[in-house]
């Protein structure tokens, strides 16, 4: 078979009238407004009803308890007897239970804020990773295009059959399906942000706080240490042990021969079960910390595995420009070599976003573990 010259094919890619041109995508139009992250919290903030409810709900727990309160008259202690002991013991654990509720509705505010700021986090992330993908999906769109063009010079001149030209045909197309759903995702990721900052849907700011390499500098002794202090101090926990104490006051000031249809020994059950559910709150913590701890570890390792990659494509990228300009390559290996290093440059990106993500995880486990729901939900 008469193999085609390489200088010939390469003038041949480089010809403006043997690429066949396709219509430009439409582009939604982008705003010039700039959002940080930080921005975006404060958007989410301020947008969140749950949120302002939260904050409501703390207001009313007070006025309840307060109310509570103005009835109490003296404080009994230990079990009673009888049914007028039942209603003073009402009465105290009323305003305990009152109380309580209101230290319970001041943590869930806080609660709920920490679940939006890791919304926002991951939302904002998943705007950049799905941009960097378009990026990719278009370099590739036009490699498979070359590719292909290329591919039917090689067919024209018979060095490669029709059924090899029709492969990379399919590769173009596939290509070109990838890049269409490349850019919807794109716009399914600021539909999702948009509407947890409280943004219209049609906005589309532009995103400037891509993350950034940053060592986590922590050993397992240090991890063990974060564990005992964010336990310690997680409003998630102290939620659940919110539940022990009032469960505790139905044991404390039991009432005997007062119609209880509760008997002693099932509140002492109750109190038992909410302990067990503070330690389990803890156990859940614990576990997500260091989970999340060797995650973080672990993609560190990947972090720098790419980059060592990366500089390999980068050097074969070079070779391929080398050799173009020298008039021994063709335009179409340059742009697989771009490829190559785009799509490495992908990886490094998502890396470094989901080191991100987790690291904020690491410091509000209960928004990934699923610790707010578990104390929430016991309520």
């Amino acid at each position: 078979m008469k193999k085609l010259p390489v200088f010939v094919l390469s003038t041949a890619l480089l010809l403006p009238s043997a690429v066949p041109v396709y219509a430009a995508d439409k582009a939604p139009v982008v705003q010039s407004q700039t959002l940080t992250y930080e921005q975006a919290l404060e958007k989410a903030f301020a947008s969140s009803i749950p949120l302002k409810n939260a904050g409501d709900e703390i207001d009313r727990a007070f006025e309840v308890r307060q109310s509570a309160g103005s009835s109490i008259e003296y404080y009994p202690t230990g079990t009673g007897n009888g049914a007028q002991a039942a209603i003073d013991r009402a009465k105290i654990k009323g305003v305990a239970q009152a109380d309580a509720v209101w230290g319970i509705s001041k943590r869930q505010y806080e609660l709920e804020k920490d679940n939006i700021i890791y919304s926002v986090k991951n939302a904002y992330n998943n705007v950049l990773k799905a941009q960097k993908q378009q990026k990719l999906a278009d370099a590739s769109a036009k490699n498979a295009e070359l590719q292909k063009v290329l591919a039917s010079y090689k067919a024209a001149e018979g060095t490669i059959s029709l059924y090899e030209l029709s492969q990379e045909e399919a590769k173009f197309e596939s290509a070109l399906k990838q890049k269409a759903a490349a850019a919807k995702a794109v716009e399914d990721a600021y539909l999702k942000l948009n509407s947890v900052i409280g943004a219209s849907k049609e906005t589309r700011f532009v995103l400037n706080d891509e993350p950034q390499f940053k060592p986590f500098d922590k050993d397992e002794t240090e991890l063990e240490n974060d564990i005992v202090y964010i336990v310690s101090n997680s409003n998630a926990v102290a939620m659940a042990e919110d539940q022990v104490k009032l469960k505790r006051l139905d044991v404390d000031l039991y009432t005997y021969n007062a119609g209880n249809t509760t008997p002693y020994k099932a509140s002492e059950i109750d109190v038992r079960t909410a302990a067990n559910k503070v330690q389990d709150t803890k156990q859940k913590l614990s576990d997500g910390m260091r989970s999340i701890y060797y995650s973080i570890k672990q993609l560190e390792d990947q972090y720098k595995v790419l980059l060592i990659e990366k500089e390999k494509a980068e050097e074969t990228l070079k070779m391929a420009k080398v050799r173009y300009d020298a008039g021994v390559g063709i335009k179409a290996d340059v742009v697989t070599a771009e490829l190559a290093v785009a799509n490495n440059e992908k990886q490094i990106f998502d890396t470094l976003i989901q080191l991100d993500n987790l690291k904020l995880a690491y410091e509000k486990p209960w928004v990934a573990a699923g610790g707010a729901g578990t104390a929430s939900g016991s309520n």
